[in-house]
């Protein structure tokens, strides 16, 4: 991980909001330990952040302010005595429901294995999000960190592993990365979205980059000529059997 990226995950808190993968998390802390500069970046925000938190305790409180506030709330109406013993009286309810259950509680089944075998295999989706919400969710990911962006619709967004932003010839580029598995071949492709506004590709073709067992293709997005996808696809071996 970059340093850029992972300074750009802690400025906005996104693992303590929950917006961060647990992917991106782990990248972060390794990182941390791994760069001298970052750590020592991360230890003066920190020291910032304590600093604030003891100036904003050290600031007194005016005498008869609770009191002054209390007097300006509403009065609470008193609560017929019978309130104190509904809730009670509900708790019991669930206690003996719960009892019942114990005992009417239907007897575990015997697991099928070709009904295991027949949800394994089945496509994702159902009752989840469908690929065009995961890749809108993408697409809000990115704005949160700054980027707008468009994506391919045509790729499958259920086989996303991570996505972030790195850097290349000192831009920053918003990156994808999948994992799709064919004929028991895993395969990990990286999704690279190109700004026209950004870099000139006018005269770059992808075979200028042609390696070892790896395929690329430069797709421009239908809609305008700014976004441009780069796509890189790996093969990583065979798929492990369990």
């Amino acid at each position: 991980m970059r340093c850029e990226t992972a300074r750009t995950i802690l400025e906005l808190n996104l693992p303590r909001l929950g917006e961060a993968d647990w992917r991106d998390i782990d990248a972060v802390e390794g990182h941390l330990k791994a760069c001298a500069h970052c750590q020592a970046w991360w230890t003066d925000r920190a020291r910032e952040d304590i600093r604030l938190a003891h100036a904003f305790c050290a600031v007194q409180v005016p005498q008869g302010l609770a009191t002054s506030i209390a007097n300006r709330l509403p009065a609470i109406p008193k609560k017929p005595r019978f309130a104190t013993w509904v809730p009670c009286l509900v708790a019991a309810s669930v206690l003996f429901l719960g009892g019942l259950g114990f005992f009417f509680w239907p007897s575990p089944k015997s697991l099928d294995p070709e009904a295991l075998a027949a949800l394994l295999e089945t496509s994702p989706g159902g009752d989840g999000p469908t690929s065009h919400e995961r890749m809108e969710q993408l697409i809000h990911s990115f704005a949160r960190l700054g980027m707008t962006v468009r994506l391919p619709e045509s790729l499958n967004y259920h086989q996303v592993v991570t996505h972030g932003i790195t850097e290349l010839q000192g831009r920053q580029v918003p990156q994808v990365l999948f994992q799709s598995e064919e004929n028991g071949i895993r395969s990990l492709v990286k999704l690279l979205v190109l700004d026209s506004r950004q870099f000139d590709l006018s005269q770059y073709s992808v075979e200028q980059n042609a390696a070892t067992n790896r395929q690329m293709e430069l797709v421009p997005d239908s809609g305008d000529n700014r976004f441009f996808f780069l796509l890189s696809t790996q093969e990583m071996g065979r798929a492990p059997k369990y």
